[in-house]
């Protein structure tokens, strides 16, 4: 039992590194392609995935469930269209989210050609540890980039509110500070609501890929 969870707690902590590296190394990436020198400058254009986490709030995941990691700073005033590309640098994470997902459900499949195990009982070979592997893998991915979807500061999901409304979302940034303390009392409270809503959505997701991919497959 006690192998079984450190197991465990190893896989989700690889699996998170994987992510939140990769996350924010695209973010990263992408304004620094639209002429923004700060993420260079600050040290975070680089693959290295230890520059990108902060070791407290990577802690806390496996403490309270929930962490937090170094965000990138990103200076839109480089950008020939600040608001737009602020929002093309934001999605940057939720793209490589959906992206590290479909290749995790793509290896999956893959596997299974393979060794020529049915479709039908991927699934249950769940406790073969290699799916299980992809399977959290690509659940995790669509569970972040579903989570930072929510339009509220700070996460990603806000710059399409600034698309939408400029004049809002400058109201609402003036009040950042209470919102996240507001967000993450929110979070703490409804935590079993917020991982319902998180699941079952980054399910219906992992299922749709699936299926999609697993047609060309079959």
């Amino acid at each position: 039992m006690i192998a079984s969870n450190i197991l465990d707690i190893v896989t989700l902590a690889v699996i998170l590194l994987i992510a939140i590296w990769l996350h924010e190394y695209a973010h990263a990436y992408v304004s620094y392609k639209l002429g923004d020198p700060t993420p260079k400058l600050q040290w975070r254009l680089t693959t290295n995935p230890l520059k990108h986490v902060d070791p407290i709030g990577f802690l806390m995941i496996f403490l309270i469930w929930f962490g937090w990691w170094k965000p990138v700073q990103v200076n839109p005033y480089y950008y020939k269209n600040p608001v737009k590309w602020e929002l093309l640098v934001a999605l940057a994470w939720p793209a490589m989210n959906l992206v590290l997902a479909i290749a995790g459900i793509f290896v999956m499949l893959l596997t299974t050609k393979i060794t020529w195990v049915w479709i039908d009982n991927i699934m249950s070979w769940s406790y073969w540890f290699w799916i299980s592997f992809l399977m959290q893998f690509s659940m995790i991915n669509i569970c972040l980039a579903v989570f930072n979807m929510i339009p509220l500061p700070p996460l990603d999901g806000f710059r399409i509110i600034k698309v939408i409304s400029l004049k809002f979302a400058t109201w609402v940034e003036k009040y950042t500070r209470y919102i996240v303390i507001a967000f993450l009392i929110l979070v703490l409270i409804g935590q079993s609501l917020i991982s319902t809503f998180l699941s079952s959505t980054s399910y219906a997701i992992f299922r749709t890929i699936f299926t999609f991919f697993a047609n060309i497959f079959y």
